[in-house]
C-alpha cells in the first residue's frame, strides 16, 4: 500500500494527465482569450480551465512527493527543486495575467513553467523507472543466490 502522500501525488498526476486531454480536445478562439480582458467562448472557459487544473495538479504533485518522507530520496530532491521552480513561476503567470493580461509575457513564463513540468515528469519517471529496475535486480540476485 502507498503512503498517503505519494497516493495523493498519484492522484494529482492523474488529474493533471486527464486534465492535460481534456484541454487539448477542447479548442480555443485563437489567441485563447480569457476574462477579464478580453471576451470569451464557452469552450475558451473550458480549454482554460482545464490547462490551469492541469498545471496545478502537477504542481502540486511536485509538492506532495516533495513532503513525503517516503518518497525515494532522488525523487524527493528532485521534487524539492522543481516545486522551488514551479510555484514562483505560476504565481508569476497569475500576477501578470492579472496585471498584464494575455501578452508575450505570459506566454513566455506559461512556457517555461510547462518546460519545468515536462522535464520533472521526464527525469521523475526515470528515476521511478530504474528504481524498480534496482529492486527487481535484485530481487533475480536474492532469488539466484548471487
Amino acid at each position: 500500500m502507498l503512503p498517503d502522500l505519494v497516493r495523493t501525488a498519484a492522484a494529482l498526476l492523474a488529474t493533471s494527465a486527464a486534465c492535460t486531454v481534456l484541454s487539448g480536445a477542447v479548442t480555443c478562439s485563437a489567441g485563447c482569450p480569457l476574462p477579464p480582458f478580453e471576451p470569451a467562448t464557452t469552450a475558451d472557459l473550458v480549454h482554460g480551465a482545464a490547462s490551469i487544473a492541469a498545471v496545478a495538479s502537477c504542481v502540486f504533485a511536485m509538492v506532495a512527493l516533495a513532503w513525503s518522507p517516503t518518497t525515494p530520496r532522488a525523487l524527493r530532491r528532485l521534487s524539492v527543486v522543481a516545486a522551488a521552480v514551479a510555484l514562483p513561476l505560476s504565481a508569476a503567470v497569475g500576477i501578470a495575467m492579472l496585471v498584464l493580461g494575455r501578452g508575450p509575457v505570459v506566454a513566455l513564463v506559461e512556457r517555461v513553467l510547462l518546460l519545468e513540468a515536462a522535464v520533472w515528469v521526464l527525469l521523475g519517471g526515470v528515476l521511478v523507472g530504474s528504481g524498480r529496475a534496482r529492486a527487481r535486480t535484485q530481487e533475480v540476485r536474492n532469488y539466484v543466490g548471487t
